[in-house]
């Protein structure tokens, strides 16, 4: 697994990451709510949000019932979570953690795992990680994940490499920009990442490279039955409407055994 708590976005500028990571919180997390549901998963169950970084999604289950724990490697994504409940009286708690080490005691009824499963890039952790889920998860419990899928992935990277947002901070213009080359053969993209913090004249650059490798669904069904779970739905989003292949994103859903 190459560490990626070099990142700045895991890091110095965890602070920005909701600016830069926009996503549809509330419809995605009514979504889960409801696959979760109708699995018997329901309001009151145990969930853990692995690799919950702000917790966004953390905080989003909780409103809807659940006792939620959210757990992610990078401190600096942690202490982010940690202001945005502390104003609250969700039933949420946030901790320090690794996905391929998770404690087996007082097992989950769900987890969701949201684009962590990219940062695994040898095959031993990629095998590793179902089983750790496996490990916390009460038969019969959940697991839903959200990874980049290969094929369409590489589609809209060759249309679409170049990619660029910009937000006003309290702490001055902040843009970040990243370029993503395609590795064909291991299923990776090679991105360059780099934000540029501008405030009275002067900036502040942070560059970073790294590699992410994409799943393709032959690989995940493989690996999800290797470790227990039956009963796999795959889809396009967070949205039982959008079938897979209709974006570059693979979401699926599976239950212990």
């Amino acid at each position: 697994m190459e560490d990626p708590m070099g990142r700045p976005f895991y890091g110095e500028y965890a602070w920005a990451y909701d600016l830069l990571a926009e996503r549809s919180v509330c419809r995605e997390c009514a979504c889960i709510a409801a696959l979760l549901s109708q699995r018997d998963v329901i309001a009151g169950a145990r969930i853990l949000d692995a690799g919950c970084g702000t917790g966004r999604y953390t905080m989003g289950l909780a409103r809807r019932g659940y006792l939620v724990t959210g757990l992610d490697r990078s401190a600096a994504l942690i202490a982010e979570a940690q202001k945005r409940v502390s104003t609250s009286d969700l039933p949420v708690a946030f901790a320090i953690g690794d996905i391929l080490a998770l404690p087996s005691s007082r097992p989950f009824d769900g987890i969701l795992c949201r684009g962590v499963l990219n940062d695994l890039l040898d095959e031993h952790s990629r095998h590793e990680v179902f089983f750790s889920f496996a490990r916390i998860l009460r038969p019969g419990g959940v697991l839903i994940l959200d990874v980049r899928e290969w094929h369409a992935t590489a589609r809209r990277k060759s249309r679409e490499p170049v990619s660029e947002t910009s937000a006003d901070t309290t702490r001055g213009r902040l843009t970040f920009r990243s370029v993503t080359q395609l590795d064909h053969q291991h299923h990776q993209l090679l991105v360059a990442e780099q934000h540029t913090l501008q405030k009275d004249g002067v900036e502040a650059v942070a560059v970073y490279d790294f590699r992410m490798r994409c799943w393709t669904q032959e690989e995940f069904q493989r690996h999800l039955t290797r470790a227990g779970f039956s009963s796999i739905l795959f889809l396009g989003a967070y949205d039982r409407t959008v079938p897979l292949g209709a974006s570059d994103r693979m979401v699926s859903m599976a239950s212990r055994a």
